[in-house]
């Protein structure tokens, strides 16, 4: 019997509302059309790797070379952001300012997310 793999569940920090949206409204990536609406709250779900990696490569790539300055809140949401990924899925440097979501964590790393 195969198992099916974690269907994640990440909460976007509020003060990356207007960028993520933005991001979204290009539609490069499968990932962004897969943000839910709950209440004032969005939730990406997905069962794939390649979503978790786009969502935290765009969060990296905003931290490490930001299109305009970054307020303290900004930078405190992309790394919060960051950190919600990495309860998923492992999370492996790809150059300077990339990352790639390489495997799921054991169910135990997000078992109270």
């Amino acid at each position: 019997m195969t198992t099916l793999p974690p269907r994640a569940r990440i909460c976007l920090p509020p003060a990356l509302s207007k960028s993520w949206q933005r991001t979204a409204a290009d539609a490069p990536h499968p990932a962004w059309a897969k943000i839910e609406a709950i209440g004032n709250h969005h939730i990406v779900h997905s069962s794939d790797l390649d979503d978790l990696s786009e969502i935290a490569d765009w969060a990296t790539v905003a931290l490490a070379e930001p299109e305009q300055p970054l307020t303290r809140a900004e930078r405190q949401a992309y790394a919060t952001l960051i950190k919600r990924v990495e309860r998923w899925a492992v999370l492996e440097p790809l150059g300077k300012c990339h990352v790639l979501a390489v495997a799921w964590k054991p169910s135990q790393s997000y078992k109270h997310n």
